[in-house]
């Protein structure tokens, strides 16, 4: 690298450090959230900060993001890969006539509609129960919230919060990435 080269690189470190923060001030604001995180006690829910601010980016503009994890659910890819639990209800995702990228939610067993406050949540399609995402992200929604795309947002958007639940598992069409070379993308295939 040349010596101008360096001295830019130099400088552009420097802007960043000074709207962004040093490296061991982003560390620091990390740390608070993981802290933030492990404090917050909600019953069957896990509470997960995510977004720049979790990052440690405070940056100009940017909301706070968090995810309610639902821990009475597991979601598998498809339904031989179900394990049965006494605490967890089981989900199967179900690709058909859907668009890549997206899945519906089944419930395994219609049983479970009556167990738990998933009953709210669902729609009969051609016999089969599926989670509804609308009725699913609406789910709660106070008066001073909105819904904004997957979350519930507070009007002045400095807050979003995304209702989730969790499949343990990585899922076929997500594979490729997990071993994949840092350099490039995995490939259309």
């Amino acid at each position: 690298m040349s010596k101008m080269d360096e001295e830019m690189s130099r400088k552009i470190y420097q802007y960043l450090c000074n709207i962004i923060g040093t490296e061991e001030v982003v560390k620091t604001r990390r740390k608070i959230f993981c802290e933030l995180d492990s404090v917050i006690q909600i019953t069957n829910i896990s509470v997960l900060s995510s977004g720049s601010k979790a990052e440690g980016l405070d940056l100009k503009g940017s909301d706070y993001d968090h995810m309610h994890v639902y821990e009475m659910f597991q979601v598998y890819e498809n339904k031989r890969k179900v394990l049965f639990f006494a605490n967890k209800i089981p989900i199967v995702m179900d690709i058909s006539d859907t668009k890549p990228g997206f899945t519906k939610l089944k419930l395994y067993n219609q049983r479970h509609v009556y167990e738990s406050d998933i009953s709210q949540w669902v729609e009969i399609e051609e016999g089969e129960t599926y989670i509804s995402s609308k009725l699913f992200r609406e789910d709660g929604l106070l008066d001073n919230m909105i819904i904004h795309g997957p979350c519930q947002s507070v009007r002045n958007e400095t807050y979003d919060c995304a209702f989730c639940l969790r499949c343990k598992e990585w899922i076929t069409p997500a594979r490729q990435w997990v071993f994949r070379s840092r350099s490039a993308w995995p490939d259309d295939r």
